[in-house]
């Protein structure tokens, strides 16, 4: 995982080494709650604002985050 934290913002990620920790349990459980919640309050936004008013949010949202994601990080210097 520490390689692909470090990667820096050039590096594809598919060269980005991922964790060779198993696929746990409690992992899965996490990934279904955090889908789940994720379906329930884009239908709190249909049902609040309108499917127009939904899409646009959530395609702001994916934007957003994968441009957060890509962000170049400053280097930290360790003391």
């Amino acid at each position: 995982m520490r390689e692909f934290l470090k990667r820096g913002p050039d590096t594809p990620l598919s060269e980005a080494q991922m964790s060779a920790a198993p696929f746990s349990g409690w992992r899965g459980i996490g990934v279904v709650l955090t889908t789940l919640f994720g379906f329930g309050f884009f239908n709190v936004l249909i049902g609040v604002f309108g499917l127009l008013a939904a899409i646009i949010a959530l395609v702001l949202f994916i934007s957003l985050s994968t441009l957060i994601f890509r962000w170049a990080q400053p280097e930290r210097t360790r003391s």
